[in-house]
C-alpha cells in the first residue's frame, strides 16, 4: 500500500481548491450496524499507517463535478444544479445497499457496496442531470465501482497484513439505506489525508 493521492478528474487535486461532488452519506443514527462496522475496522487497523475517515465524513462518491473548482461556481449556478438533480432524482426510488466486506486496495481501505444495479441507476441519473446543466466537461471524473473509503494510506503498508486484520472484524457487512443524496463542496488535505465538505443541498430520492 502506498500513500493516497487525491485527484481532480485525471489530474492532481490542487492545494487549496474545492470541488463540487454528489455524495451518498449514511445516516448512522438509523444505520447503526454500519456505525459499528466502521468502528470495528478502525479498531482492527489502529496499528497501520492509515488516516481513518470518521463517522461524520463517511460517504459514497456518486459523482465529482469536474468542470470548475468550487469557488468558481456561484450560488445561482449551485441552485440551478440542485434543482436539476431534484427533478431527475424524483424518479429514482430509495433503496438499501449492503456495505462490506472491507478491502485493502493500492492506497485505501474501503468497503465494497452491492448490489450494483440500483446504485448504478442512481449514478446514471446523477450524471444525466449534471451533464444536462453543466455539459460534458463536468463528467470527466469516473469514481469507478461504488465503494465507501474507511482509511487513506499515509505511508507504506503491507496489504496482506491489513487484510488479515480486517478478517477479524465480525460481522463484516452492514445495511445502508439511500433515500437522498447530498450536493457538497469538498475540500481535501493532501498531507493529512482528509476529506471534508460544506453542504449545498440535500436531494431526496423518489420525490
Amino acid at each position: 500500500m502506498k500513500p493516497f493521492q487525491f485527484r481532480h478528474g485525471t489530474q492532481a487535486w490542487p492545494a487549496g481548491e474545492t470541488l463540487l461532488h454528489v455524495y451518498a452519506i449514511p445516516d448512522l443514527d438509523r444505520d447503526q450496524e454500519l456505525a459499528e462496522l466502521a468502528a470495528g475496522c478502525r479498531s482492527a487497523l489502529a496499528g497501520h499507517p492509515l488516516t481513518f475517515v470518521q463517522d461524520r465524513w463517511l460517504h459514497i462518491t456518486i459523482m465529482q463535478i469536474a468542470d470548475r473548482y468550487g469557488a468558481q461556481v456561484p450560488p445561482a449556478e449551485r441552485a440551478h444544479l440542485a434543482a436539476a438533480l431534484t427533478r431527475r432524482l424524483a424518479t429514482v426510488p430509495p433503496f438499501t445497499l449492503t456495505v462490506g466486506s472491507c478491502l485493502a486496495q493500492t492506497s485505501v481501505v474501503m468497503f465494497d457496496v452491492h448490489p450494483d444495479d440500483e446504485i448504478g441507476r442512481l449514478g446514471a441519473a446523477v450524471h444525466e442531470a449534471v451533464g444536462a446543466v453543466r455539459g460534458p466537461e463536468a463528467l470527466r471524473y469516473h469514481a469507478g465501482i461504488p465503494h465507501m473509503t474507511i482509511g487513506y494510506a499515509n505511508g507504506e503498508a503491507d496489504n496482506a497484513d491489513i487484510q488479515r486484520d480486517l478478517r477479524r472484524v465480525r460481522p463484516s457487512h452492514a445495511p445502508m439505506t439511500i433515500d437522498r443524496v447530498h450536493l457538497v463542496d469538498v475540500a481535501v488535505d493532501a498531507t493529512a489525508k482528509t476529506v471534508t465538505w460544506s453542504p449545498i443541498a440535500e436531494i431526496p430520492l423518489g420525490g
